[in-house]
């Protein structure tokens, strides 16, 4: 006699999952990720949808003024516009910062290039900012606690010094470390913070230049506006009218990029990331419901078989006398040693997946430096969520059970009508989140990989990126090849980097609207070193532009009006050009981007350019990599103003920097795409292998009367392509819905093709047949008379 009952009924039930305890283990961590993940869905749906960023406490709501350019990102507005949109009716607060790069000196600190950010008298106040309310009164500057911690290693002595640059009146002083969570500021890092009226030492024009000054800080695009209501607004309704009103500064004219003035709901500052953290939420939680529905139907076919092989051990104990409550005590027992299980792993898994969130650039852009700390009370809901599943999954078969009748004049381990309908249910919901998955995926990686391109790219090019104090670039000796070690056939250079995105707006007759372009400031050499070859024209140019295919394309509708030759205005200082040549699209912006229409202007013709421009990017081949990169050290370090020289790279490196992301959403779907096929294949198998079990004199039968091979796994798979036929065509038809702009997945422009959906077709229905075939091989290797044994 076991003086402790609970393990004695602990071990009963360790004994009953013999030969199973794999798929116990399988249930314990399927149910931990599941809570860790649901977890952090609500976490991460929070902040997405309702709550501000972590480093803002705003009142009511809040609405960001910007311009946006055709790929989402946000520029600047000029403070006319904020001013202007401050006076509509609904408005009751606004304010504004900005962010500029520029030089300073701190302390014993070499000066440095440090990105400011300069903030209005009522930025604090209006956003909640504790610290930075609490010195309006005090002039001075603030650091970044990164900036503190990686440039200045926590020094004590920095903070009690002062920041100063040679256009201010005199020293800044500073006042102290800001917290961590303002490192990051949406996509924006900034280093130090200032007051706004700093910005005006910072101009081309003299600090007391009175109304010239005022002018130009009220006309140049420098700000991001954040407005305040009691009641929310329509966000497009008060863009509309934002355009419709005159915005222009008299006596200022500013170059127009090609971005458009924009008004987005809540404090939105980087709308790519924004889109892609939440097509990754949508897609998890559509990935996360389908796993759980699985889960469910899987958990409960587990317990309900286990109870088909013990139902006899629950009928001795019901005639010996045993109540429910007797019987519900050993899955009770089960129940809180998963749970307890369930709860410690899913907590570390949730640290870890934490960990891994953290990585995420767009997760930081949204939630702030530090993340999203972890939340016990949204980890305690998704725990009791996950608890109810469980205990349903658990003790509904045995109260089924209860509710029949104690003799029965069935033998066997037969299934019941209601269990082959479970059986069924659970399969067709299986094959339906399957589908709905492998379909969306195939789809979304498919996608992915058109919208990869491919040129002639050399993938030997290095290239050196040098920055400088002062402005103003002279090569005049490197085009005239009188430099020692150099050879000017050998390297071409660039005013404007590789992948930067200096934006112009052009106005052309041949154009139905205005429309932005990239502008690329290059030698004449550019291409033929990049080793790409005109469409059209000549190679060698020495004024000019030369467009892109895509841009060729927006010029080229009108027919009988040819390209080369003609002019093209660029307008502002930049003038009319003309067009020397067509190029194929580079991947400015990777190999994965839409093509940006895109000019070159040659060096020659961007002198204004030459004379102001700070940066300069040199390509060369990688063999004479040694050779030139000492050369231009030497060179550049007396031509130049405190040159700083970048590591060197390839050019391909570059582009598939820009391409990181799209790669990892296409490696992604196929890991995930892998992982469907192959949960679906093992479930599957172990499903009929567990059915065929019950199933075995059955089979035993009709192989002793002469059944046929084939005759046999079409029994064994009739069960699973009947679930799969059934739940294809409903599978498709919520994916169409969950990618409509009412569904789970509306973030996502994606365009399904019947080939794919019928590729996915494919795969489920050869799934369930090697599924089932495999079992039946087992079967047919058995001597007939040990399969007849048992009856």
């Amino acid at each position: 006699m076991h003086n402790n009952p609970l393990r004695f009924q602990l071990s009963i039930e360790w004994r009953y999952w013999q030969g199973q305890r794999f798929k116990l283990l399988f249930l314990l961590c399927s149910f931990s990720i599941a809570t860790a993940v649901l977890t952090l869905l609500l976490q991460l749906g929070s902040a997405l949808f309702s709550a501000p960023p972590a480093w803002s406490n705003p009142v009511g709501n809040i609405y960001t003024l910007a311009q946006q350019h055709h790929d989402k990102r946000l520029a600047p507005v000029h403070l006319q516009a904020i001013d202007i949109a401050s006076q509509t009716p609904g408005i009751i607060d606004y304010t504004w910062f900005s962010l500029e790069q520029n030089r300073f000196a701190i302390a014993s600190l070499p000066e440095q290039e440090l990105q400011v950010l300069f903030y209005a008298n009522n930025f604090a106040a209006t956003l909640g900012i504790a610290m930075l309310n609490h010195s309006e009164t005090e002039a001075g500057v603030w650091l970044s606690e990164r900036f503190w911690r990686e440039q200045t290693n926590r020094s004590t002595t920095i903070v009690d010094s002062t920041l100063f640059h040679p256009r201010f009146n005199g020293p800044v002083p500073i006042l102290g470390v800001l917290p961590a969570a303002l490192n990051r500021i949406g996509p924006h890092q900034p280093d130090i913070w200032l007051p706004d009226n700093f910005k005006r030492f910072l101009t081309p024009f003299a600090a007391d230049s009175g109304v010239m000054l005022d002018r130009f800080l009220k006309a140049a695009p420098f700000y991001y506006g954040l407005l305040f209501t009691k009641q929310s607004l329509a966000a497009t309704e008060l863009t509309q009218h934002l355009r419709q009103q005159d915005l222009t500064v008299p006596g200022m004219n500013m170059a127009r990029d090609g971005s458009k003035l924009m008004v987005l709901e809540g404090l939105t500052l980087d709308p790519p990331a924004q889109k892609k953290l939440q097509q990754q939420w949508q897609l998890a939680l559509v990935l996360l419901v389908g796993f759980m529905l699985v889960l469910s139907f899987n958990t409960l076919a587990i317990f309900t078989n286990r109870l088909i092989q013990q139902q006899e051990n629950y009928r001795i104990q019901l005639t010996l006398g045993a109540n429910l409550y007797h019987l519900l005590q050993g899955p009770l027992l089960l129940f809180s040693v998963m749970l307890i299980s369930v709860a410690l792993c899913s907590w570390l898994i949730l640290i870890l997946l934490h960990d891994v969130l953290m990585q995420q650039n767009s997760y930081l852009v949204i939630v702030g430096e530090q993340g999203l700390p972890l939340d016990s009370l949204r980890w305690l809901a998704a725990l009791t969520l996950i608890a109810l599943l469980l205990l349903c999954c658990t003790c509904f078969p045995l109260l089924r059970l209860n509710r029949q009748a104690l003799f029965s004049r069935k033998v066997g381990q037969s299934r019941s009508f209601s269990q082959k309908l479970l059986a069924q249910i659970n399969l067709s919901s299986q094959l339906l989140s399957a589908a709905v998955a492998l379909g969306f995926l195939l789809n979304l990686g498919w996608q992915q990989w058109q919208q990869f391109y491919d040129n002639a790219l050399d993938d030997n090019v290095v290239v050196l990126q040098v920055k400088q104090r002062g402005q103003g670039v002279d090569v005049s000796a490197l085009v005239q090849n009188t430099l020692p070690q150099l050879k000017a056939e050998d390297i071409a250079f660039a005013l404007t980097p590789f992948s930067g995105q200096n934006m112009i707006e052009i106005q052309d007759g041949r154009l139905d609207n205005p429309i932005a372009v990239q502008l690329q400031i290059v030698s004449g050499n550019y291409f033929s070193r990049l080793g790409l070859s005109l469409v059209q024209g000549e190679i060698d140019w020495s004024q000019g532009v030369i467009i892109n295919h895509s841009l060729a394309q927006f010029l080229g509708k009108q027919p009988g009006i040819p390209l080369q030759g003609s002019q093209l205005d660029l307008g502002g200082l930049l003038g009319r050009h003309v067009v020397q040549a067509t190029v194929d699209n580079l991947p400015h912006q990777g190999r994965s981007q839409s093509p940006i229409p895109t000019i070159y202007l040659h060096i020659n013709s961007a002198a204004l350019w030459a004379a102001s421009s700070r940066t300069i990017e040199f390509y060369y081949p990688k063999q004479l990599q040694a050779t030139i990169s000492l050369g231009l050290t030497d060179w550049l370090s007396q031509q130049m103003s405190q040159p700083e020289f970048a590591a060197q790279r390839k050019v391909s490196d570059l582009v598939a920097q820009q391409d990181r992301a799209n790669r990892y959403i296409l490696g992604f779907s196929a890991v995930i795409i892998i992982t469907v096929l192959f949960t679906i294949f093992f479930s599957l198998y172990f499903q009929i292998r567990s059915r065929i079990t019950l199933e075995q004199q059955e089979y035993a039968v009709l192989l002793a009367l002469g059944a046929e091979d084939w005759r046999l796994i079409f029994r064994a798979a009739s069960q699973a392509l009947t679930a799969a036929i059934i739940s294809l065509p409903f599978a498709f038809a919520l994916l169409v819905w969950l990618l409509s702009p009412a569904g789970w997945l509306n973030s996502f422009s994606i365009a399904l093709l019947p080939a794919l959906l019928i590729l996915a077709s494919c795969l489920m229905l050869v799934l369930v047949l090697i599924a089932a075939t495999l079992p039946i091989i087992r079967l047919l290797r058995a001597p007939i008379f040990l399969l007849l044994r048992s009856l």
